[in-house]
């Protein structure tokens, strides 16, 4: 399989197989979610969470990592539904040690909690984290697997963005974390070239996205539609990922002519 890459090439083709084998172990399983933390929390907490990384400037790959680590953590320990924003924090604070040049001091994670928290309670259960999930800190991101996508199908800016935004809204759902990572980026840039097609500003034919994984137009359907209702609901409700991705530094794809109109998404996913 060649990948097209400018650099590296070689070491492309073996990091890209290695991340095929070892991702459908970071993928969660139905029984794994906590029947305690309901969607609706869920939603808020990750919704609050965006704002928090978007606020101190972090790489997208912390949010996945952090919201990774704490669905890890709820899979194998109870949280009581008190202490999940301290879950959550903690959990951004050791994702930001792994990805970050310039960690946030606890005291600011704190103030982002408004003081509900103490230094002293993060640190406790950023402790926690790291002993319960055996320092297992890395996991497959669905993020890498988009821009090898988009790398070698020569992909428009905007539509990477678009699908970046479709993917970061499954972090707000449950199922999403059920997905497998090349999965969820296949049918993000998928679902992004359907809708700049659908609105008329891409052409029935991109281009040359050339697939890179043996999934079937079948195995994207519902990641397609969880992301797309996810994005109905998102525009509606005026979430953290639809605001942040509402700036220009990010094409505006969330507000743009590819979105403007619910049709153009409603049909892509077969509401219409």
């Amino acid at each position: 399989m060649k990948l097209y890459m400018n650099t590296e090439q070689d070491y492309t083709i073996d990091i890209f197989s290695r991340m095929m084998k070892r991702q459908s172990k970071h993928v969660l399983q139905a029984v794994d979610i906590p029947e305690a933390v309901t969607p609706e929390m869920r939603t808020v907490l990750v919704n609050w969470l965006v704002q928090v990384h978007e606020f101190l400037d972090l790489h997208e790959e912390t949010l996945y990592l952090a919201v990774y680590l704490m669905n890890s953590y709820m899979k194998v320990h109870k949280i009581q539904t008190l202490f999940l924003q301290l879950l959550a924090v903690s959990c951004l604070f050791i994702a930001c040690k792994m990805e970050e040049k310039l960690i946030p001091q606890p005291a600011d994670l704190c103030f982002m909690m408004e003081d509900a928290f103490s230094k002293k309670e993060l640190l406790k259960m950023e402790k926690k984290v790291l002993y319960r999930l055996r320092f297992e800190l890395q996991y497959i991101q669905p993020l890498h697997f988009l821009r090898l996508l988009s790398i070698t199908g020569k992909c428009p800016e905007n539509v990477e963005y678009l699908a970046m935004y479709f993917m970061e809204l499954t972090l707000l759902e449950a199922d999403g974390a059920m997905i497998e990572p090349a999965l969820l980026a296949s049918s993000a840039l998928s679902l992004a070239q359907m809708v700049f097609q659908e609105s008329g500003i891409l052409s029935p034919d991109p281009g040359g996205h050339v697939p890179l994984y043996s999934y079937s137009d079948a195995d994207l359907i519902l990641p397609r539609q969880l992301m797309g209702r996810a994005a109905l609901r998102a525009r509606s409700d005026s979430k953290s990922s639809w605001k942040k991705y509402s700036r220009g530094q990010r094409h505006r794809v969330s507000t743009g002519p590819a979105m403007s109109s619910p049709k153009h998404l409603s049909r892509c996913i077969g509401l219409l």
